[in-house]
């Protein structure tokens, strides 16, 4: 397919949400929002936080994943998925709303609102890491604060730059200028190739000291040199399970007739390998601590093996590795939509689940914890913003990278 015929297709590479989607997003932000008050209200306020603060970082993971995983691609000169690359760039507009949403997190920390400043132990009581002089330096409050909002600065300025280069040429060519188009898509092309690199380690670097500050710290006198790393595998299979669904949610649209079986069993197979990962390290962590014996150590783990907690220990690692370790490897289930699809649904249940996991053992008493309305009210508000954010992306730009020079050798099927 050639340049000429993208742009005579141009108007149908948008995405506007039906009016039943609409209506649907509009709930899922009213639910959150009403969820956090009643919360508040009734004095839960720290839990409220806590579902606040999880939620949030599962739905940062997938954007910030979608925008890596394109400078992935771009610096090797990746062709087999210039087709979705878009959508899953697309995820990267939660990105702004997400900084904002840990401003106010940080804020309320800071101003004490709400029992915020309550969510981080050794905030409401510093004395506990006396012992710990590391940890008694690093973990200050407005220190934390300084170097996470420049952290998600960072983020946030490398995100738009990698945004602007890629749109660019696409503006171009919905505008007319084809000849304007193909000259900006092959300098795009060449500066993302020489810049992703470099950007990627700052992706991964801000990453790991915002999953330090804002997920381990929970439990200050734990700690895992792990932990950046198996957030990265959590983060990298959502992003394939949400990669998925997406695609077949538009394969029957304009955009779907340019994904072809390759890249659902190419995205399939990543998801498989990121599982098989995930489980890796989360064995690496639990085998490490287990062996060395140490109460500091073992103690984050029993803590999370009795009361409400020991049931989710259970079903997270059924359904988000045992399940698709074994479901995946027959070729069809990767395309096949109704097996995949469930398979997507599974993980992303079992890292929310996980996410939850990490953090809401730390805020609130397992004894208390029953029905958890607080968490799933709060996920269905994240859940709003980030698809109103993705459906306002592909309202104005189009979704399939019209402008890349490198689609058209995709689409015929060059190397991959």
């Amino acid at each position: 397919m050639s340049i000429h015929s993208l742009y005579d297709q141009r108007q149908s590479f948008y995405l506007t949400p039906s009016s039943t989607a609409r209506g649907g997003i509009i709930f899922c932000i009213v639910a959150g929002l009403a969820t956090f008050l009643i919360a508040q209200y009734t004095g839960l306020g720290t839990r409220a936080w806590g579902s606040y603060l999880f939620n949030l970082f599962f739905f940062f993971s997938i954007a910030l994943g979608g925008t890596a995983f394109a400078g992935m691609q771009d610096v090797i000169g990746a062709t087999w998925g210039r087709p979705v690359m878009r959508l899953h760039e697309s995820f990267a507009s939660f990105l702004p709303i997400a900084a904002g949403a840990f401003v106010v997190f940080y804020a309320c920390i800071m101003l004490k609102f709400g029992d915020a400043n309550l969510v981080y132990k050794w905030i409401k009581n510093p004395a506990m890491l006396d012992h710990f002089w590391g940890k008694k330096d690093w973990l200050l409050p407005t220190f934390m604060v300084a170097r996470d909002v420049f952290a998600l600065g960072v983020i946030l300025v490398l995100s738009m730059w990698q945004r602007r280069q890629k749109l660019a040429p696409d503006l171009a060519l919905i505008n007319g200028d084809k000849q304007k188009s193909l000259d900006l898509g092959i300098k795009s092309k060449d500066k993302l190739r020489y810049w992703s690199a470099p950007i990627l380690i700052c992706y991964a670097l801000c990453f790991t000291l915002l999953a330090f500050d804002m997920t381990m710290s929970l439990a200050p006198t734990w700690f895992s040199t792990l932990w950046g790393g198996w957030a990265f595998a959590i983060m990298m299979q959502t992003l394939m399970a949400s990669t998925l669904i997406m695609m077949y949610a538009l394969r029957r649209t304009a955009i779907g007739q340019l994904i072809r079986q390759q890249q659902f069993h190419d995205v399939g197979k990543l998801m498989h390998g990121f599982t098989i990962f995930f489980a890796y390290l989360t064995y690496a962590h639990v085998l490490t601590y287990w062996y060395g014996n140490m109460p500091e150590e073992t103690e984050y783990f029993i803590h999370r093996m009795h009361g409400p907690w020991l049931g989710i220990i259970i079903i997270a690692p059924l359904l988000g590795f045992v399940l698709p370790l074994f479901s995946l490897i027959p070729k069809a289930s990767k395309w096949t939509a109704a097996f995949t699809l469930p398979i997507c649904a599974s993980i992303l249940f079992a890292q929310w689940l996980t996410n939850l996991v990490v953090v809401i053992p730390e805020v609130t008493d397992g004894a208390t914890w029953r029905l958890p309305w607080v968490e799933v009210g709060m996920f269905l508000g994240f859940l709003g913003a980030f698809l109103a954010a993705v459906f306002a992306f592909g309202k104005k730009y189009p979704m399939v990278a019209i402008g890349d020079p490198l689609l058209a050798e995709a689409l015929a099927g060059g190397d991959h």
